[in-house]
């Protein structure tokens, strides 16, 4: 059996959206003199047929892979008029209509045949090299949502993945942080949901949750420095553990070292996720292979 010190443990709370009560907001004018001269002309917003509308390929991604072909279909097959954001459009001076951001909706709604319209910010551009500099500066502007980020909104959306990984931190003694920065963590706080959702879905919650005890028990009050590597070599020695593995042995060459002395072993590891699992899966063999086992310690 594994060594677990008692205490209760914490009752995983089911998120619940709060909607703030809405607050008209007066926002004071401010001297138009103080801002540089806004460049361009007002844009149209308008329905155009997806029929209607081209791509440039000197400038744009080619769609021709599997990862944007996989991306297209699940567009298409999921089609949801409220994530329709507009595409941005250029109006050349011949009136053809050259879309600058939104290729992968075009060509979703294309595969469909039965989207009659997509909504358009229709701008006139000076020339492709002024689209083209538009499309780089777009996408340069665009900041990705962050992995927790991401796990935090699908939590409050009742996913029911993120409802399970939640439940298994909690459950384990820990609470989902908010920040990706390592700098950024506080004791008690887990960042690595991708890599237990990873589990999760491979090999299940009872492998999930030996990990994560396991942790909660051999680094009690310490910031998880190595977390997610700690929890891929965890449950790494669980799935394929070698012959006559003692959990308990294990659990003892745990406690002589802290988070931040094993997160040491990992600083030559050049790859990352499972590379740096199982590196420290090697070093927690080592360790366990010179902690003796009870009768021994004992004698």
């Amino acid at each position: 059996m594994m060594l677990v010190r008692s205490g209760t443990k914490p009752t995983p709370v089911t998120p619940v959206a709060v909607v703030a009560e809405h607050v008209p907001v007066k926002i004071a004018a401010r001297p138009a003199k103080k801002w540089p001269v806004a460049k361009g002309n007002p844009p149209s917003v308008e329905n155009r047929s997806p029929t209607e509308l081209r791509l440039d390929d000197s400038y744009q991604r080619s769609t021709d892979n599997g990862a944007s072909r996989a991306l297209i279909k699940r567009i298409a097959t999921g089609w949801d008029w409220r994530m329709c954001l507009p595409l941005v459009v250029s109006k050349r001076d011949d009136g053809s209509l050259w879309v600058i951001d939104g290729q992968h909706r075009l060509a979703a709604a294309l595969l469909r045949g039965d989207i009659p319209f997509l909504p358009c910010v229709i701008g006139v551009y000076g020339s492709v090299a002024d689209e083209a500099a538009m499309f780089v500066a777009m996408n340069r502007a665009r900041k990705p949502m962050n992995r927790l980020d991401d796990f935090h909104a699908a939590l409050a959306s009742g996913d029911s993945e993120a409802i399970e990984v939640a439940k298994l931190i909690t459950d384990a003694g820990f609470t989902v942080s908010r920040k990706t920065g390592s700098q950024s963590w506080v004791s008690g706080e887990v960042a690595f949901t991708s890599a237990i959702a990873k589990v999760l879905r491979k090999h299940g919650p009872t492998v999930c949750a030996l990990a994560l005890t396991t942790m909660a028990e051999a680094f009690p009050g310490e910031v998880l420095n190595a977390g997610s590597s700690m929890f891929l070599a965890l449950t790494k020695l669980s799935i394929s553990p070698p012959d006559g593995f003692d959990h308990d042995r294990m659990f003892r060459a745990l406690l002589k070292r802290n988070q931040r002395e094993w997160a040491s072993f990992l600083n030559e590891v050049k790859g990352g996720g499972d590379e740096r699992g199982l590196q420290l899966r090697k070093v927690l063999l080592m360790a366990y292979e010179e902690e003796p086992e009870v009768a021994d310690a004992e004698g």
